[in-house]
C-alpha cells in the first residue's frame, strides 16, 4: 500500500512541476503553481518546480526499487556480497 501511494504522489508531483514549468514558459498562467510565481517570484518559483520535478522522480524509484533484494556477483562466481 505505502508503495503505491509513493508511486502516486511521485508521479503528481513531476507531472504538477512539470506542467507548470512548460506552461509558464509558455506564458499562460497555471492556476495549480500560479501561486508560487506570486509569492517568491520568477527565480524562486522556476526552481521550486525543479525541485517538485526531482522530488517525483526520487519518489518513483525509491518506491520501485526492492529493497530485500539480494545482490549477487553474477559476473564472477554468483555468491551474495556481505
Amino acid at each position: 500500500m505505502r508503495k503505491n501511494i509513493l508511486t502516486v504522489s511521485g508521479f503528481l508531483l513531476f507531472i504538477i512541476g512539470f506542467t507548470g514549468l512548460v506552461v509558464n514558459m509558455v506564458g499562460l498562467p497555471f492556476a495549480i503553481t500560479d501561486w508560487v510565481y506570486i509569492i517568491t517570484g520568477r527565480t524562486i518559483g522556476f526552481l521550486l518546480k525543479i525541485v517538485m520535478i526531482i522530488t517525483g522522480i526520487v519518489l518513483v524509484v525509491l518506491a520501485n526499487t526492492d529493497e530485500k533484494e539480494d545482490k549477487y556477483d553474477e559476473f564472477f562466481d554468483g555468491k551474495t556480497f556481505d
